[in-house]
């Protein structure tokens, strides 16, 4: 489960960030999942949950997850769209295969609340 990697990655980036900070500890975190990132929220919750109890600056941070939804782009026509189809998705506008994806990919920290 590479969920639980990430999570260890993303809390120990907010612990060296509260330390450099003078941070008495971590409140919030916003970040933005996209749907085509490969990360099961609910897992990467999970497992963020489980592990910020080993660090007395983290144990109370509330995780927030914004999931990004996917979007193209119609390289034919120009149409802007989203779509829950990760598979051969195609333009609603003008049928063209030829799309560009714009968002749906990240992973991303928005930002993190301190208590200083």
């Amino acid at each position: 489960m590479h969920e639980t990697s990430i999570a260890m990655g993303l809390l120990n980036s907010l612990e060296e960030l509260a330390r450099k900070e003078g941070a008495k500890r971590v409140l919030k975190v916003k970040v933005k999942i996209g749907k085509l990132s490969g990360i099961v929220i609910d897992s990467f919750v999970f497992a963020f949950n489980a592990l910020k109890e080993q660090s007395p600056r983290l144990k109370d941070a509330e995780l927030i997850v914004e999931e990004v939804p996917i979007t193209y782009r119609c390289k034919e026509c120009g149409h802007r769209f989203q779509t829950e189809s990760v598979f051969f998705p195609e333009c609603p506008k003008c049928g063209s295969a030829n799309l560009e994806l714009i968002r749906g990919e990240e992973l991303e920290v928005v930002n993190a609340e301190l208590e200083v």
